[in-house]
């Protein structure tokens, strides 16, 4: 009862305050009197009349308590902590952004380019047991690796082992998490252990974020200390117990669950419940959209799309007026007055017989505007053809002016919202794709590794206590040293580059003068290094026990013109 009396505190100071009395009064609380009530104003996302008289996304202004230590009348656990901010608009950005997603070409654009940069056909796994750590050689520890890899790329690919639906690849799960992180700002799935029908036991199920009950914010119940905030439970040090999270069965729509709690981790410390986002401020519980900013730039441009395709639609029409030296029937009724206008009637007819005459003869003769034809007009009148202005100039400046503010908003480029690379150097090119590129490695190493990191750690520590995976002679047990068993790189697809050549011809020069290394140059672009070693001796071997010369790069010092040639093998 308390907190709803703080929410509707809370949505009364919203309101607009009435004249002379501020909104802190107006919702029964004290002043400040240290703070005029003109200065306490802050933004507020929200859905209101745009300027074309539709529904437009804007940021109002409203009177509201300023971003100050403490807190306004009284203890306000879930707007006056730390990050409450964001928790505030969070589900209303969420709601637009899904919204947007269906119906403006920016945002779907920005979502399916951000996941595809980020995930693509899903990241591989290069897994580096520590073998110091395990007592075990280095040898062994290749080995190793090698068993968990293929293993780990068997159950990765099949949905029936991976997926707790049993439908889709861990890699296409791993999308729909990013793509829920960029919609909803917050990516939540759970590692069940499912029983019967399937090799493996571990199953991946994802989670709606709205399934985490942002309502429940309370003291846990019990002596234990624990708080809940926003569907979140902390123990009184303010680490994550776990979630409060509403079950939902695929199928089962005639239920309506209560949420449950759900700890974070099981008691040997593998997770149950991961909840990614990206930390914005200290203390934050909940995660906001990375397109929060691009919603409004992105809105406005498809407002403008339509009024522009309006404007094209008029001007494809054709308004055609019949100008007469006929006066109109008040000028006509006023020639038998006195004041006749000046407007005197042709020479021996009355106004009515010359209108009569015209009605008669337009009846007969239809004006036409098919081409080709040629329609003769009563004497005296003449077709005149009107056709709209349009404003073409603004209209491109400002759609591409837009169209930049969304993309750098989301931390995009504008060629990629857009599709035009026409105006676009190769310096250009490359400058704009760098910034983007590393906030997407950055996002990838935040949600999508940490994804697969959880659901690998599950699977190997599965495979491990079964011996699917044969542990190295004198090695310990899982149990026992999970995180040397369970260390991984997690490598997606490579940069895009606008010149291959020139990118390679780039990488050759920084590893010839000792700036890179082979092994970083092969990361970049998404491949591992002993994975490429292994492949490329085997391709060799094959070669030349089919009589075939192996490739080698022509800058090289030893090489020679005969290596062109037959080979003598």
């Amino acid at each position: 009862m308390a907190h709803r009396k703080r929410m509707r505190s809370r949505a009364a100071r919203h309101k607009a305050p009435v004249a002379g009395r501020s909104a802190l009064a107006d919702a029964g609380l004290p002043a400040i009197p240290s703070v005029p009530a003109t200065a306490i104003r802050a933004p507020q996302m929200g859905i209101m009349d745009g300027t074309d008289g539709k529904p437009s996304l804007v940021w109002a202004r409203y009177n509201g308590a300023p971003f100050m230590a403490g807190s306004l009348g009284g203890w306000q656990p879930y707007w006056g902590s730390p990050g409450s901010e964001v928790s505030a608009e969070r589900s209303l950005v969420a709601s637009i952004t899904l919204d947007l997603l269906m119906s403006n070409p920016v945002i779907a654009a920005l979502v399916e380019g951000f996941a595809t940069y980020a995930v693509g056909n899903g990241l591989t796994l290069s897994s580096q047991p520590n073998h110091a750590a395990l007592g075990i050689s280095k040898e062994a520890a290749r080995e190793l690796s090698r068993q968990v890899e293929a293993g780990w790329q068997g159950w990765a690919k099949n949905g029936a082992e991976c997926d707790a639906s049993g439908r889709h690849s861990l890699h296409q799960l791993a999308v729909a998490a990013f793509k829920s992180f960029l919609l909803t700002g917050e990516t939540l799935f759970g590692i069940d252990w499912l029983r019967g029908g399937t090799t493996s036991s571990v199953k991946v199920r994802m989670l709606d974020v709205r399934q985490l009950d942002q309502t429940i914010t309370r003291i846990a119940e019990g002596n234990s200390g624990s708080c809940i905030m926003q569907g979140v439970q902390f123990d009184r040090s303010g680490r994550v117990e776990g979630y409060w999270v509403r079950p939902f069965v695929l199928g089962n729509f005639n239920a309506a669950p209560q949420a449950r709690f759900v700890p974070a981790r099981t008691s040997w410390g593998r997770t149950r419940v991961g909840h990614l986002f990206d930390l914005i401020v200290p203390g934050q519980i909940r995660g906001v959209s990375p397109l929060a900013a691009a919603l409004t730039p992105a809105h406005s441009k498809s407002t403008l799309r339509e009024f522009g395709l309006a404007a094209a639609l008029v001007q494809s029409m054709i308004a055609a007026t019949v100008e007469s030296d006929l006066p109109r029937d008040a000028a006509l009724r006023s020639l038998s007055t006195a004041d006749a206008m000046d407007m005197p009637a042709p020479a021996g007819v009355s106004p009515e017989a010359w209108a009569e005459a015209q009605a008669a003869y337009y009846e007969t003769v239809k004006v036409n505007l098919q081409p080709g034809v040629v329609t003769h007009m009563m004497k005296g009148d003449r077709l005149v053809l009107h056709r709209p202005q349009s404003p073409n100039t603004v209209h491109d400046a400002l759609d591409k002016s837009l169209s930049r503010e969304a993309a750098k908003a989301a931390g995009s480029s504008a060629e990629d919202v857009s599709g035009d690379y026409s105006q676009t150097s190769f310096s250009a090119s490359r400058l704009a794709q760098e910034l983007p590129w590393r906030i997407n490695k950055r996002r990838r190493s935040a949600i999508v590794e940490p994804f697969y990191q959880a659901a690998f750690s599950a699977w190997l520590e599965e495979a491990c206590e079964t011996g699917r995976v044969r542990l190295p002679s004198g090695a310990p047990a899982f149990w026992q040293a999970p995180e040397a068993y369970s260390a991984a790189v997690w490598r997606g697809e490579g940069k895009p580059v606008a010149d291959p050549l020139k990118a390679a011809q780039a990488d050759i020069l920084e590893i010839e003068n000792g700036l890179s290394s082979l092994e970083a140059k092969l990361g970049e672009r998404g491949l591992d290094f002993e994975e490429v070693l292994a492949q490329r001796k085997s391709e060799r071997e094959q070669l030349e026990a089919a009589g075939l010369r192996y490739p080698v790069p022509k800058n090289r010092d030893d090489w020679k013109p005969e290596d062109d040639g037959p080979s003598s093998i």
